[in-house]
């Protein structure tokens, strides 16, 4: 009999001097019925097309309040330091607008 062998990697980054004992990943909702959903695409040319898609499967499987559609970030200039210091802002201001962050990568 042959043996398989699998390695599953986590999407998850972690950047080990940005991480603290005390992090801890934001609470999920129970559900997403009632809630507002915001789809948040990269610069990747498939990103917009990827969180469409998931956006009409959980509007076909949850009562959505609202769906909301950001622009993807390329639009962000990147001028000193990390990519989520320019975001900052535009982040805190969609986390104000919305209940749960969808997010993609697509080539």
């Amino acid at each position: 009999m042959s043996s398989l062998s699998l390695t599953i990697v986590s999407p998850l980054a972690e950047y080990l001097d940005e991480t603290t004992p005390d992090s801890t990943i934001a609470p999920r909702p129970a559900t997403l019925d009632g809630k507002v959903v915001g789809l948040l695409p990269n610069w990747r040319p498939s990103a917009v097309h990827i969180l469409k898609a998931i956006g009409t499967l959980l509007q076909e499987r949850y009562r959505l309040k609202a769906l909301v559609m950001e622009q993807p970030v390329r639009e962000i200039p990147l001028r000193d330091g990390k990519l989520l210091d320019t975001l900052g802002g535009r982040l805190d201001e969609l986390s104000r607008r919305v209940d749960v962050v969808i997010t993609s990568t697509g080539d």
